[in-house]
């Protein structure tokens, strides 16, 4: 069995970015996913091209943050202000069919645009609070997948339950769930690659050593995949993004430190499980 540690959110901060590219250097990430719309997304372009082995997937973003293209020029999503707006805001329009779908596609194709124009191979796709997989959303998630040539879309869970996630986070997870089995999963083309993706319960810090190994160990034994998807927040703590982004509760730090404890790689190696990417299993 192969497992991928991913570092979600590349480009929000300088100091997330620098937790991700520490992560990469000194523990066992891999991946990561870039933010095009965040503050510190030029010196992720930077980062990225200096450490060409570490595999960069695009966060397409639609909610909370910045976009790329001017915000006037996506009225049904931007109204007002110069912020996306937030990921239920998204949702009620979707279900009210006030969004103008162009709009997504051509701000989507501006995000994957500053990977491609800087000569970044993108090697997956993901979504901001996994808004890719919305109804509407998830055709221009894939359309882009496909004039992009990306295999990987993340479109999978693979979390185990823990009561410790709290209820509000678990209700989110079986909705999660149920919407990926009876639509997500009938709607993906049979060129691309889903891989389980386990670290929705385990958010911004929540995730600990026995939850990862656990995780990795049902896999196993299961034989469900040969490939799992370990996705986290690293970050260095830094006092910007903890006051920046409180409202999410996420401690980036206790990532950084879970990707790079020596004892984890020790009990993986004990185990079998080889670390992998998504570009070496293309």
């Amino acid at each position: 069995m192969k497992v991928i540690f991913h570092g979600d959110d590349f480009g929000l901060t300088s100091g997330v970015n620098q937790g991700i590219i520490r992560s990469f250097k000194e523990g066992i990430l891999s991946s990561t996913s870039f933010i095009a719309g965040g503050e510190a997304a030029e010196e992720a372009v930077s980062l990225a091209r200096e450490n060409p082995g570490l595999d960069v997937g695009l966060h397409l973003v639609l909610c909370d943050e910045p976009p790329v293209l001017p915000p006037e020029n996506l009225s049904s999503i931007i109204p007002h202000g110069s912020h996306f707006p937030s990921r239920v805001e998204i949702l009620k329009r979707v279900l009210k069919r006030e969004i103008d779908y162009r709009e997504v596609e051509a701000e989507w194709h501006a995000q994957i645009e500053m990977l491609t124009d800087a000569e970044i191979p993108v090697t997956h796709l993901d979504g901001h609070q996994f808004i890719h997989l919305f109804p509407g959303l998830l055709p221009i998630c894939l359309r882009i997948a496909e004039d992009h040539q990306i295999p990987f879309v993340r479109a999978s869970i693979a979390d185990l339950i823990s009561l410790t996630a709290g209820c509000k986070r678990i209700i989110q997870w079986i909705f999660l769930i149920s919407w990926i089995k009876t639509f997500v999963s009938h709607s993906l083309p049979s060129h691309i690659r889903s891989l389980p993706s386990a670290g929705f319960l385990g958010a911004g810090g929540r995730m600990k050593r026995g939850a990862v190994l656990k995780t990795a160990d049902a896999y196993r034994r299961k034989q469900f995949s040969s490939v799992v998807e370990f996705v986290l927040h690293p970050g260095i703590g830094d006092d910007y993004t903890s006051h920046k982004y409180r409202h999410w509760g996420y401690d980036w730090k206790k990532d950084f430190e879970l990707l790079t404890d020596r004892s984890l790689r020790k009990a993986l190696d004990l185990r079998g499980i080889e670390l992998t990417s998504f570009g070496k299993e293309l």
